[in-house]
């Protein structure tokens, strides 16, 4: 059993579940760096923990007693691949999609495949993915953070504050999402901050996709290609190549470079 409300606490074997209503309260925790949602919280607000995902999921509507299926199949789902398949936890390399594998892994791997990048590069946007596609028809705006890796669904505008540390930059960034570009998943990766593995050296690197799989596979991709200031130019070129690409952002030292529906609010 999940733990739904400040009592009732239980154990599950597979692990601990806890959703924490935070309707009507302010984010303030250690991960708040990563909340940049939390902008635009909406009526209904969880902090939900399970095994190392750490997730907020915000929505107009009350959803809570159907975040805890979804999550915990999608966690079984990666916990039988990376038991089956040893190369699937730490392989920086695409791996071969096998027949037996689930649609969603399926998609996982052809996305990291596609940015020449390993499978769990995307764990954090499928997950996202993954439980959205189960919450999403129960509500008209659904905002799914995970890690930095956001999942978004809105008929209306929404605006992202965007976290990095470079002096030249911090707190001074914050995107809008034009609602026509819904739903879909804004992403980032760096290589000077943050508990995900770079191999680039780039101080924040933004995707807006059209699935959050695809944005966090691309994320990775676009941070691990850029190392100096002079390399944004030509990442971006590059990834804006890529179909299901809508909007890029990187930061390098004293450089920012954008492209596409990224639209930066004043």
């Amino acid at each position: 059993m999940a733990i739904l409300e400040e009592s009732n606490d239980s154990i599950d074997k597979a692990g601990l579940l806890t959703i924490r209503d935070i309707t009507g309260e302010k984010i303030d925790l250690d991960r708040s760096i990563y909340r940049c949602c939390v902008k635009n919280k909406e009526k209904y607000a969880w902090l939900v923990s399970y095994y190392y995902t750490d997730i907020l999921i915000s929505s107009n509507k009350n959803i809570k007693s159907r975040i805890e299926k979804p999550l915990k199949k999608i966690y079984e789902i990666l916990n039988v691949c990376i038991k089956n398949e040893p190369s699937f936890l730490k392989s920086l390399s695409p791996i071969r999609i096998k027949p037996s594998f689930p649609e969603i892994i399926k998609e996982m791997c052809a996305k990291s495949a596609e940015f020449n990048v390993g499978p769990m590069a995307a764990v954090a946007g499928t997950v996202n993915e993954y439980v959205a596609s189960y919450l999403q028809k129960y509500c008209d705006i659904l905002i799914i953070e995970n890690g930095g890796d956001i999942y978004v669904k809105a008929e209306r505008d929404i605006n992202v504050g965007i976290y990095v540390k470079n002096p030249n930059f911090k707190d001074r960034i914050a995107l809008k999402i034009n609602a026509k570009n819904m739903p879909c998943g804004l992403c980032s990766s760096s290589g000077t901050f943050g508990h995900s593995f770079s191999m680039g050296k780039c101080d924040l690197a933004v995707v807006l996709a059209k699935s959050a799989i695809t944005a966090d596979a691309a994320a990775t991709a676009f941070a691990n290609s850029i190392s100096c200031e002079d390399d944004i130019p030509g990442s971006i070129a590059y990834f804006k190549g890529f179909e299901e690409i809508k909007g890029l952002l990187a930061i390098k030292d004293k450089k920012i470079g954008a492209w596409g529906t990224i639209e930066f609010l004043s």
